[in-house]
């Protein structure tokens, strides 16, 4: 494309290449329509696309979330309940979904097929520029909430998936704690709401407000729309003009963000959150000293990533360390979040008391003070600086689309009228904030944003017993006086919208509107699986596993210790090595000193234990401890180096620092156990199941029950030392070691010369395997001071002569997407369910963020029936064919592939298998499907159940559990 010409409605305004991202920006506007577009040329054929819309509320009724989850609830062009569960069955896309931001909507989607790519594009525009919801507040009601009555004599209830979702948020009292932080700091502005929505606030929103909010902002004059990767951008420009943009005009959209007035006088504030009534409320009080800023420059921005990173990322982070050292807390960190307008920096402390709440500001600030007026230390400034270079050149986002990142990344400049290209341009900000090194950059950034700063707030929770409890009496009372004050007339209406509701979720999608949703050709589908090839050298008695994938020069470089050496009751210290590891002294490091080192030479240390499942094997597993590090090939000698200094000389005789990291992980489990809901009913379900289950569990709430009772068992305490010692021993073992080697032929043989650095540290001992799991089944529920549920149920289908099949995989599917959100997150108002079937036989069913408890599991059992009764269509069953396929085709980066190919090796596993398995997923039939009721219903009746929730819920329901306990102890 040409600067200043026009193509297809869109004007190019400027063209410049990013060598940062290996592409070409292109700025157009849509002339006619007023619509903003950004387009990265790239080679990268994992095409990215969003439509995203400036969206800042005005209260804390949740309406720009409420209509983000609508919109996608019927278009148009696509007249169903739900085209995009639609096409999240039937696509293979790299990614699907929405998302809602304090002051932004952003729609992305993201895949490498060329078809696809065009389809995802059309259902999400449509869905945007002309919604059903725009016309049915029945979808309100579904998404954002309803009273519900099905009866005059019923209680009246609330309803509703967003209003379920929030309440499932607002258990965790660390978002709590944002509520009333940013409601405080940013009065006047729309920060101070929450554009998710507060529960209390939710059920004031009408459908009018909802449909002025999407008239005002829903517009193409309100748009930032965002392209990414190889593709005919003509064409694409041509499409967006011609079937969307084309039929607007450009208006006048007031959705400018407001700044806030910088407050007269800090803030400080205290708010009660619940606990269970038998839950210790010692320790649990947590505290935000929250710093606001003025509008930020990208070198800016990035400066405070490396203070807050030194500050308090690193293992020499000397604020943290002073916080802990004070005894403020048992946990501290540090946030900088720059994607609104006026970012913030934050310093957060757990495991408290509230009478500690006005020594956290004086002790920040005293130490800042200090640490300005000495001028900070540079080589520590350094070793931030190059890990957050590290992870910008690294660009590894887990597995998700590169161009995603990007995407979202320019919108934090892009939204305030900003250039988003330079958000993509790190490389002269690395050369300013490098050369700050040598001056007092940094130091006058404290002084002026942090130390000179009034506009801050210090905001405190306490616990409070029974308070979560008191609430949903109040919310009962509430609701009893709205039904009371109703007239006849008021109560028919409700039941019958109510019975509409039902109606209408229950309605199935005519074939003609399946029909309007795109859908691909298996053989659009490759039948060849991509398998990563791995070799095997045997250096000096050592086996090497070389990934040969080109990875930008970066290293990546994996230690398996098998950990059958140990017994049952040790794998908490194995647990527990694998958090203090790398964050004590060693024999020629203050840990300090060596948290700098892996700062300065290294992308990264890690230490995780990991098991892997045995191919086709009820409860054989690889129990393994896994270190891993990255650099640079030019830093591979640091790597070696600094690992052989952790595994093989760490020194475990600090009682004080000990204790310390014990409590910090205690406090992380007390304020973030909530949000690991999922992980952890679905880990202590399949601990009562399967060894393998029994041995995940230790890394959840096995390992933190056991904490707890270290923690408060003088004894126990004192012997964490030995313990530790005793199981390092055992597992860096030179006869139990194997390692994984991610880069080039050349870069293999460099690394090979410096394994020595390793290999000298290890144990000539030899132990013998002596690791058995041990189980016991107890139907569990655990009470928590949440709103919510987490519902699963389970067992093990090879316990009744089931195998694992592609099939399976097919039913995870249809299961997530059709029968199970159905019936649990549409007609249950949960925020969604899944099922999981793995090749072990292991079997689950779990719901999150669940109103319901006893209606949820009735839904599980009656699944048998519905495969008795299964019927699809061809191109039903070809939809959900496809949207099994794209899981199984995710994209992996280097050090995934290296990982992946290490978990076949040890499993047991090759391409023969998963090539056979993927040919099952692509001939699956509904008889296939119906197949599995016998073996589905064998499991349900063995009646395994564990549920997480609220404590009021789990007394209510006491009689289906064989043991009731709290969550956190």
């Amino acid at each position: 494309m040409k600067l200043d010409t026009v193509y297809a409605g869109f004007r190019v305004e400027r063209i410049e290449p990013v060598q940062e991202v290996n592409g070409t920006a292109y700025m157009l506007k849509h002339e006619q329509s007023g619509a903003r577009l950004l387009y990265i040329d790239t080679e990268d054929t994992n095409k990215v696309f969003h439509v995203a819309f400036r969206t800042p509320p005005h209260d804390s009724t949740g309406v720009a979330h409420i209509l983000e989850h609508s919109v996608l609830c019927g278009s148009r062009k696509f007249p169903l309940k739900e085209p995009f569960v639609e096409l999240v069955k039937g696509s293979l896309n790299t990614f699907l979904n929405a998302m809602t931001y304090s002051d932004k909507t952003v729609y992305p989607v993201a895949s490498k097929n060329d078809a696809d790519f065009h389809n995802l594009m059309d259902v999400y525009l449509d869905a945007v520029f002309y919604p059903r919801v725009a016309k049915d507040p029945m979808i309100v009601m579904q998404e954002g909430w309803h009273y519900e009555l099905e009866s005059p004599e019923d209680p009246l209830t609330y309803k509703g998936v967003v209003y379920n979702e929030m309440k499932g948020v607002y258990s965790s009292p660390d978002s709590q704690l944002d509520h009333h932080k940013m409601k405080l700091l940013y009065p006047d502005t729309t920060y101070g709401h929450d554009s998710g929505g507060y529960p209390d606030n939710i059920t004031d929103l009408t459908y009018e407000n909802f449909k002025a909010f999407y008239d005002s902002y829903y517009h193409p004059s309100n748009s930032y729309i965002y392209l990414y990767g190889d593709m005919n951008i003509e064409e694409t420009l041509a499409f967006i003009d011609g079937e969307y943009l084309s039929n607007f005009q450009a208006i006048d959209v007031d959705s400018s963000i407001a700044m806030q007035a910088p407050l007269s006088e800090p803030v400080v504030a205290s708010f009660p959150y619940g606990i269970g009534n038998d839950e210790s409320d010692k320790g649990k009080a947590i505290h935000s000293l929250t710093y606001v800023f003025p509008e930020m420059s990208f070198t800016q921005s990035l400066a405070f990533e490396v203070l807050n990173h030194a500050l308090f990322t690193s293992g020499s982070a000397p604020l943290k360390e002073a916080l802990v050292k004070a005894n403020i807390g048992s946990d501290v960190s540090g946030a900088y979040m720059d994607g609104i307008r006026q970012p913030l920096f934050e310093i957060s402390v757990t495991g408290s008391e509230i009478e500690k709440q006005a020594q956290l500001q004086e002790v920040v600030e005293n130490t800042l003070r200090q640490l300005v007026d000495a001028g900070l230390d540079k080589e520590l400034l350094e070793a931030s600086l190059n890990r957050i270079e590290f992870i910008l050149r690294e660009a590894d986002f887990g597995g998700r689309p590169i161009g995603l990142a990007y995407g979202l990344r320019v919108m934090d400049n892009w939204l305030y009228d900003e250039d988003p290209i330079e958000l993509l341009r790190y490389e002269p900000v690395l050369k300013v904030l490098r050369e700050g090194l040598s001056t007092d950059f940094y130091e006058k950034l404290l002084r002026t944003y942090i130390l000179d700063n009034t506009h801050k707030g210090l905001v405190s929770l306490y616990p409070e017993k029974g308070l979560q409890e008191k609430k949903e009496q109040e919310e009962t009372a509430k609701l009893a006086a709205i039904k009371l004050n109703m007239s006849e007339e008021e109560i028919a209406h409700i039941i019958d919208q109510t019975a509409k509701l039902k109606e209408m979720q229950q309605a199935v999608d005519s074939e003609e509107a399946l029909a309007t949703i795109p859908l691909l050709e298996l053989s659009d589908i490759s039948p060849v699986v991509e398998v990563t090839p791995r070799r095997e050298i045997d250096h000096k008695g050592i086996r090497v596993h070389h990934i040969d994938v080109p990875a930008r020069g970066i290293n990546y470089v994996s230690l398996y210790f098998n950990m059958e050496s140990l017994r049952e009751d040790e794998l908490f210290y194995a647990e527990l090595l694998s958090d203090v590891l790398g964050r004590l002294d060693t024999e020629r490091f203050t840990y300090a000193e060596i948290a700098k080192e892996i700062n300065l030479h290294l992308g990264g240390y890690t230490m995780d234990v990991l098991p892997v499942s045995i191919h086709n094997e009820r409860d054989a597993f690889v129990p393994l401890a896994v270190v891993r590090s990255k650099a640079l090939a030019s830093n591979i000698g640091h790597l070696t180096s600094l690992l052989g200094e952790i595994i093989g000389r760490t020194k475990f005789d600090s009682q004080e620092r000990l204790v310390e990291l014990l409590k910090e992980g205690k406090a992380i489990w007390d304020t973030e156990a909530f949000r690991r809901g999922n992980t952890i009913v679905t880990n202590l379900l399949m601990a009562k199941v399967s060894k393998i289950g029994k041995f995940r569990d230790q890394d959840t709430l096995g390992y933190f029950r056991r904490l707890v009772e270290v923690l408060d068992n003088e004894t126990l305490l004192a012997g964490v030392t030995e313990q530790l010692m005793k199981v390092q021993q055992r597992l860096f073992r030179k006869d139990n070691l194997e390692v994984s080697f991610v880069g080039t032929i050349e870069e293999l043989e460099t690394f090979l010369a410096h394994l020595d650095d390793i290999t000298t540290v290890l144990s000539d001992d030899s132990w013998e395997a002596q690791l058995e799991m041990t189980q016991s089944y107890v139907n569990e529920g655990l009470a928590t001071s949440g709103k919510v549920q987490y519902v699963a149920k389970g067992g093990n289908f090879r316990d009744h002569g089931g195998t694992h099949t592609g099939t399976m995989s097919v039913l995870e599917t249809m299961l997530r997407y059709d029968y199970l959100w159905n019936l649990i997150r549409v007609q249950g108002g949960a925020y969604g369910a899944f099922a999981n079937f793995h090749n072990n036989g292991n079997m689950v069913f779990c719901s999150y963020r669940d109103p319901n408890l006893e209606n949820t599991l009735q839904v599980y059992d009656g699944l048998p029936t519905y495969l008795r009764e299964l019927d699809l269509s061809p191109r039903e069953m070809r939809k959900y064919i496809i949207g099994t396929m794209s899981g199984l085709d995710v994209s992996n980066t280097p050090f995934l592939q290296g990982a992946r190919a290490m978990s076949l090796y040890f499993g047991n596993t090759n391409e023969a298998n998963m090539t056979a398995f993927r040919q099952q997923v692509l001939e699956t039939t509904v008889e296939d499907l119906r197949g599995l009721a016998d073996v589905i219903e064998k499991v349900l009746q063995d009646n395994h159940i564990v549920v997480m929730g609220s404590e009021q819920r789990i007394k209510e329901a006491e009689q289906l559990f064989d043991k009731v306990s709290n969550l956190v102890q």
